[in-house]
């Protein structure tokens, strides 16, 4: 195979690496390259350094799958990790909700004048319930706009990530908030 001919056949295989996604060994410049010696009979490479250029590319198109590949897992994780946070605070902020509406309702039929006292003691975690749902909404939001092509909608996406790090954040302070007032109510309970 001449020269130019391998020149022809791998210029248009990194043209389809190059559209299928992958920018990071820098196509212009091997493609530029590559029409350059297609063009100059004269830079004849032997045989051996074609050999040991196709293995360095295809050494770089494996690392660059070995890198997408790490950060979709990467990405996985912390979507997996988010769920796992918005499952735990619903279950203890609802949960807690829960417990206490069983309690309020004992309560009523035993010493209606202390409902209130407890009554008041569900605010916080009604308060974190609303939080975490707040934060499932915004997770969904933040990443249909960190899909878009658009930098202005990612930089959205962005801050309303960091909106569900600060409410969920605050769902576990109204928990611990919740758990000190049920905590004071109970210490006042006669």
């Amino acid at each position: 195979m001449s020269v130019q001919k391998f020149a022809s056949q791998l210029k248009e295989t990194i043209q389809g690496i190059k559209e299928s996604g992958t920018e990071a060994i820098l196509c212009e410049n091997l493609i530029a390259y590559l029409e350059d010696v297609e063009g100059d009979s004269s830079h004849a490479p032997t045989e051996v350094e074609l050999e040991k250029y196709k293995a360095e590319l295809q050494l770089q198109i494996e690392q660059n799958k070995n890198i997408h590949n790490s950060k979709i897992e990467m990405f996985r994780s912390v979507i997996s990790a988010g769920q796992n946070a918005i499952r735990t605070s619903f279950l203890m902020n609802g949960g807690a909700s829960v417990a206490l509406l069983a309690f309020i309702g004992h309560l009523a039929e035993i010493k209606p004048s202390s409902v209130v006292a407890f009554a008041n003691v569900l605010l916080p975690f009604v308060l974190g319930v609303l939080a975490m749902t707040l934060t499932s909404g915004c997770t969904y939001i933040s990443q249909w706009l960190y899909d878009s092509a658009k930098p202005k909608a990612q930089s959205w996406g962005f801050g309303l990530n960091i909106l569900c790090i600060i409410l969920g954040l605050l769902s576990y302070v109204f928990f611990v908030w919740g758990m000190y007032c049920a905590y004071s109510a109970f210490t006042t309970f006669v």
